[in-house]
């Protein structure tokens, strides 16, 4: 008894250059449109959480009412300005140091 050997259809041969190629395109698109392929195909599944590193300012969720909103900006403002003033009272501190640690000196 001869056995027949198996053929592969030809839907299945697309299948496989389908499994094959697709992801391939993808790189090489992404890549050449500038974009980390690989940074998108892992977004996409979820692998790791990608971060908003070009986003300085910061954008409430649509669910705060614009009372709310104003008042988070506000404060965002209020604690810039006491980080400034922070920031030059260390400067003059500082300086008074080194001025301190001058005067030791001679």
């Amino acid at each position: 008894m001869a056995r027949r050997k198996k053929k592969m259809t030809a839907f299945s041969k697309l299948l496989i250059f389908l499994l094959i190629s697709t992801p391939v395109l993808f790189l090489g698109i992404s890549y050449a449109t500038g974009q980390d392929g690989i940074g998108n195909i892992k977004s996409l599944f979820g692998i790791s959480k990608k971060t908003e590193e070009t986003s300085k300012g910061y954008a409430p969720p649509p669910s705060i009412s614009v009372a709310e909103r104003d008042e988070m900006y506000q404060q965002i403002e209020d604690m810039k300005r006491q980080l400034r003033e922070k920031n030059m009272k260390i400067k003059a501190l500082q300086s008074e140091i080194d001025k301190l640690i001058s005067a030791r000196k001679q």
